[in-house]
C-alpha cells in the first residue's frame, strides 16, 4: 500500500470519529459559553446515539437517526437552559440527574431496536459518507466560530458566561440567550452522538454508557478553552487514541486492558498540563460558570 493510499485510509477512518468527539465538543462548549454548567454530558451521549439507532430502524435511513437524535437532545437543552437560568438550582445538581435520566431514556429506547433487527449495520452510514460527515462537522465548527466571534447573538452569549447580571443590565435577554446556546449546543451534541452508532460503532450495546466517551468529549472541550477551532485538532488527537488504541498496544506489547486506558490516561494528563501551567489563564473557562443566576441576588 502506498503512503497516499495509507493516508486516504486512514482519514476514511477516523472521520466519523473525528466528527462524534468534535460535534460533542463543540455542542457541549457552546451551551458552557452562555455560563451553564454541563455534567449531562455522558448521558446526552449516550441517549442521544441510542435516539438515533432507534429512528434508524423505525424510518430505515440513518440520515433520519440524525435528525432525530439533534431535535430530541435540542429539547433536552433547552430544558436544562431553562431550569439552570429561571430557577435558583444547582448546574451540578441538575446537570447530573439529566447525565442518569439520560443512561435511562438511552437503554428504554435503544435496546427494543436492538431486539428487532440484532445488526444495525444496513441502517448505517456507509462507507462513502465518511468525508462527508468530517467536512459537514468542519462547516458547522467553523459557523459556530464565526457567530461566537462576530455576531450580537455571539457577543450576548460570552456575555452571558461572564456575567450575565452585568449583560441583562446592558439590555441582554439572559433566558432566552442561554435557551437558544443550550438548544443549538444540543442539537449539535445529539447529531455527534448519532455518528458514534450510526458511522463509526454500527452497532449499539446497552452497556455503551460504562465507555465514558462523554466525560473524554468533556475533555477535549476543556483543554481546549471550549474554542471551535482548537477543538479540532484535541478532537482528532483523541478519537485518534480511541480508534488505534488496540493497535498501539499489539505495537508495544501492551495488555488490550491497559491499552484501553490510554486515552484516559492521555486526558488526565491533558488537564494536569492544562491546570499546572500558564495555560490555565488561556483556557480559562468563562467566569460565570455554573454560577446560579438569580435576578433577585446582586453579582458578589
Amino acid at each position: 500500500m502506498s503512503l497516499e493510499q495509507y493516508v486516504a485510509n486512514s482519514i476514511i477512518e477516523l472521520a466519523p470519529v473525528f466528527a462524534t468527539f468534535y460535534l460533542v465538543a463543540l455542542g457541549h462548549s457552546l451551551f458552557e459559553k452562555a455560563g451553564l454548567l454541563d455534567l449531562a454530558i455522558d448521558g446526552v451521549f449516550f441517549m442521544g446515539s441510542s435516539i438515533a439507532v432507534r429512528a434508524a430502524v423505525a424510518s430505515g435511513s440513518p440520515i433520519v437517526g440524525t435528525v432525530v437524535a439533534a431535535i430530541v437532545t435540542m429539547l433536552l437543552g433547552v430544558a436544562l437552559a431553562f431550569l439552570m437560568t429561571y430557577l435558583p438550582i444547582s448546574h451540578g445538581a441538575i446537570g447530573l440527574s439529566m447525565m442518569f435520566l439520560g443512561y435511562g431514556i438511552g437503554i428504554i429506547v435503544g435496546y427494543p431496536a436492538r431486539l428487532e433487527v440484532g445488526s444495525i449495520a444496513m441502517y448505517a452510514y456507509s462507507e462513502g459518507w465518511a468525508i462527508a460527515i468530517m467536512a459537514i462537522s468542519i462547516a458547522i465548527g467553523a459557523t459556530v466560530h464565526i457567530i461566537l466571534k462576530y455576531t450580537k447573538l455571539g457577543a450576548a452569549i460570552r456575555a452571558c458566561g461572564e456575567n450575565p447580571h452585568a449583560a441583562s443590565s446592558l439590555g441582554v435577554n439572559v433566558l432566552l440567550t442561554r435557551l437558544i446556546a443550550g438548544a443549538v449546543g444540543f442539537a449539535i451534541m445529539g447529531a455527534g452522538s448519532s455518528f458514534f452508532t450510526l458511522a463509526w460503532q454500527k452497532f449499539w450495546d446497552p452497556k455503551s454508557y460504562t465507555l465514558g466517551y462523554g466525560w473524554l468529549a468533556f475533555t477535549v472541550a476543556l483543554t481546549s478553552g471550549r474554542h471551535p477551532i482548537v477543538l479540532m485538532p484535541i478532537s482528532l488527537v483523541f478519537g485518534g487514541l480511541i480508534f488505534y488504541r488496540v493497535r498501539i498496544g499489539v505495537m508495544y506489547g501492551v495488555e488490550k486492558d491497559v491499552a484501553n486506558l490510554v486515552p484516559f490516561i492521555a486526558a488526565l494528563a491533558a488537564m494536569l498540563i492544562c491546570y499546572a501551567t500558564k495555560l490555565k489563564k488561556v483556557l480559562a473557562p468563562p467566569a460565570s460558570l455554573g454560577k446560579v443566576y438569580y435576578k433577585e441576588e446582586r453579582t458578589v
